[in-house]
């Protein structure tokens, strides 16, 4: 037998093989110990060479010798090139994000009629913008507008006088928002796509980040007066939609709303934005070293609003 131990990244482990083990499958066994492929195994002993695989221990390695191992083991390998693939889809991502970003203000918006000419068309929405260079950038338009149709959406602004100049879609790279309200409805911009720009999110999910969104026409920092108003937004939305109270005896019944939380306010846009946020024709968001460290947030985001989806759809 012949002992002798092997180190790597500062972790030893002793081996005792009968003489005749070949140099070719000590790399074997070393593989196994320490996750380094043998193409991928340097081992460094004084006056010793490792260059013949069909070479014996006995002629290679003497009793209690220290072979030193470098290389990189493959669980490092394939963490090195999943993390360099998470970088380039969020740079290409990014630079999806830029060539709208930069562009969808030169973009012609959609303009709707009324706000500003009196009556009851002075409340609800200026204009629509959706990415332009984007692929169903008409549906973009349609659920913009299908927001702007929507009954309880129209009876609700009507009620509380709420003016928006623009309603806009909001690129899925700014991955930490799903909406922002700026400067009191200059401009309501909520998240419609996915974060992989192949689908769109759920409409009763996007409407009620607009009704978060225009409890930021009256109060700006998520408190105890906001929290109120997002909720009364929430009840409203289904209360004043007329076209649904048939479908129900006595009308629409409380329990068929959403109540939101007050510990999800924050997630959805930080706080209504002022003349130094995000603001139209400002810089677009910079890439973060991995854009993909903000997925797990993300997630989470929409996980409470599928879940507020289920239990409002339990409670019908």
């Amino acid at each position: 037998m012949r002992s002798f131990s092997v180190s790597h990244k500062g972790h030893a482990k002793e081996f005792a093989l009968a003489k005749t083990t070949t140099l070719g499958e000590l790399r074997s066994l070393v593989a196994e110990a320490f996750g380094v492929e043998p193409q991928n195994q340097k081992m460094l002993l004084k006056g010793a060479k490792f260059t013949d695989a069909g070479v014996s221990i006995d002629n290679a390695i003497p009793e209690g010798a220290r072979i030193l191992l470098m290389g990189t083991a493959t669980r490092e390998i394939e963490a090195f090139k999943a993390s360099t693939a998470r970088r380039e889809e969020g740079r290409a991502n990014y630079n999806r994000y830029m060539a709208s970003a930069s562009s969808i203000y030169r973009t012609q918006t959609r303009q709707i009629g009324g706000i500003g000419g009196g009556g009851d068309e002075e409340y609800g929405f200026g204009a629509f913008e959706a990415l332009p260079d984007l692929p169903e950038r008409e549906r973009a338009l349609g659920i913009l507008r299908k927001l702007a149709r929507d009954e309880g959406v129209k009876q609700l602004m009507k009620k509380h006088k709420y003016a928006v100049g623009v309603l806009r879609e909001l690129h899925p790279f700014e991955r930490t928002i799903l909406g922002y309200n700026r400067n009191r409805g200059q401009v309501i911009a909520l998240r419609l796509r996915t974060d992989d720009l192949d689908g769109f999110r759920d409409y009763q999910a996007v409407r009620l980040v607009l009704m978060h969104e225009l409890a930021h026409m009256v109060w700006d920092e998520h408190d105890a007066n906001f929290n109120a108003l997002n909720s009364q937004h929430c009840r409203e939305v289904v209360e004043l939609d007329w076209t649904r109270r048939g479908r129900t005896l006595g009308g629409v019944p409380a329990a068929s709303y959403y109540e939101p939380q007050a510990s999800e306010a924050q997630s959805v846009d930080g706080g209504a934005l002022r003349a130094t946020g995000f603001v139209l024709g400002g810089e677009a968001p910079q890439l973060p070293p991995d854009a993909s460290d903000q997925m797990a947030a993300d997630h989470r985001r929409e996980l409470i609003y599928k879940a507020a989806q289920k239990r409002m759809d339990k409670k019908r």
